[in-house]
């Protein structure tokens, strides 16, 4: 038998489960209570968009300035408030974040949340 084989295929599999993991934990905040509000209702606009990336991160490097430029978005830099993205449940960055009525509507992993985002600035923002 040949050994090497299986421990590449079995090593393809679990990078496989891996990542796999980290995209489907992104649907298990959807529809749950704003982390950091809580239960707390009224306490904040009708919605938000937090934006959770590191200033190491190539993909955030292209992205996170963009962001900047909108007030309306909160940044958290994971490496330094590491506290808040643990309550999101971040296992990934860049990861956007998009909150409405204080439950959470959408998770988008990932650099290409730029159009979801201006869709949803444009959604909320009056004419």
């Amino acid at each position: 038998m040949n050994y090497t084989l299986v421990f590449v295929a079995a090593i393809i599999v679990l990078v496989i489960l891996y990542f796999g993991q980290i995209y489907l934990s992104q649907f298990k905040l959807i529809g749950k209570t704003n982390p950091l509000l809580g239960d707390r209702v009224g306490e904040s606009d009708s919605w938000q968009i937090y934006y959770f990336f590191s200033p190491e991160c190539d993909a955030c490097k292209n992205i996170t300035p963009v962001v900047r430029q909108h007030q309306q978005i909160i940044a958290f830099d994971i490496s330094s408030d590491l506290e808040t993205a643990r309550k999101f449940n971040i296992k990934t960055i860049p990861t956007t974040v998009f909150v409405e009525n204080n439950k959470v509507v959408n998770v988008e992993l990932g650099s290409g949340s730029l159009q979801l985002i201006a869709d949803f600035i444009n959604k909320h923002e009056p004419s």
